[in-house]
């Protein structure tokens, strides 16, 4: 069995990857199990878990929770599996912690110890998709800005830049390879996506192996959750910044990103 387990990072074409995947399901199907975040959120929910207990006890919780979620589906050891959920990897980075992801080698071993329920060889490849440094860290902050939550987010850019500088992405990836010593770690920047036939999703059809003939039936699909033009994220700052409550906040916002043209944004990263 092979496994294909799109981890994120965050704000790196996950939204466009699962759109491309949900959009051409009937085509995957019969070459592999499709996974999406909407059906794997107890795995998630234990890996969120992890990110606050960070102990051997909720590492186990991750495991047993990708076991019973494998148990869910009718697999046979010649199936593949495509998984896309970059909230497997932990919450949306804040600079909190000095890696953006302070746990991932532990947690990435230990949704890979969930497939040991089955009696067949499981091949799990781990991919990353990234991009550089500097627009990873503002599509991050402009994100936290966007989002409805009960406290909003005020930090200026710069401030939050030092602390996720603190471990950059590619520091974080250098860790991961170390650390996951004999696991292939796949990665792809995001900047070589518009290149690329099927952007996002190419790296799912490199995995299946798909023939140029193959791939002609799949349709790809444009970017999906971009961050907004940086005059409308500080506008919204600022609107963050004025102490309305939840409620008259929120309507605020809506206005705002409605005359700019966009829509408040999704809250599948905070599961």
């Amino acid at each position: 069995m092979q496994v294909f387990l799109h981890l994120g990072l965050h704000k790196t074409g996950t939204s466009s990857a699962q759109l491309f995947l949900q959009e051409n399901r009937e085509l995957i199907w019969p070459r592999a199990a499709l996974v999406l975040p909407g059906r794997i959120r107890a795995v998630e929910g234990a890996v969120f878990a992890h990110h606050y207990d960070r102990d051997g006890g909720s590492l186990a919780a991750i495991t047993a929770a990708m076991r019973a979620f494998l148990g869910t589906m009718a697999l046979g050891p010649k199936r593949r599996i495509l998984i896309s959920s970059e909230n497997l990897l932990g919450p949306m980075p804040r600079g909190l912690t000095p890696a953006p992801y302070p746990d991932a080698a532990a947690i990435i071993r230990a949704l890979i110890a969930g497939f040991d329920r089955f009696d067949w060889p499981v091949q799990v490849t781990p991919y990353l998709s990234i991009r550089a440094q500097g627009p990873w860290v503002e599509s991050l902050w402009a994100h936290q800005i966007r989002k409805a939550q009960p406290i909003p987010f005020i930090e200026d850019l710069e401030s939050f830049r030092s602390r996720m500088n603190r471990v950059t992405q590619a520091e974080q990836i250098d860790i991961l390879r170390r650390d996951l010593a004999g696991i292939r770690l796949v990665t792809q920047d995001v900047a070589g996506f518009d290149g690329l036939p099927f952007g996002a999703g190419q790296p799912f059809l490199d995995f299946l192996g798909l023939t140029a003939a193959q791939r002609a039936a799949f349709q790809p699909v444009f970017r999906r959750n971009v961050a907004p033009p940086r005059a409308v994220t500080e506008a919204l700052l600022q609107l963050n910044r004025q102490g309305l409550d939840e409620e008259a906040l929120a309507a605020a916002k809506r206005a705002l990103l409605a005359a700019a043209g966009l829509e408040q944004t999704s809250e599948k990263d905070e599961a």
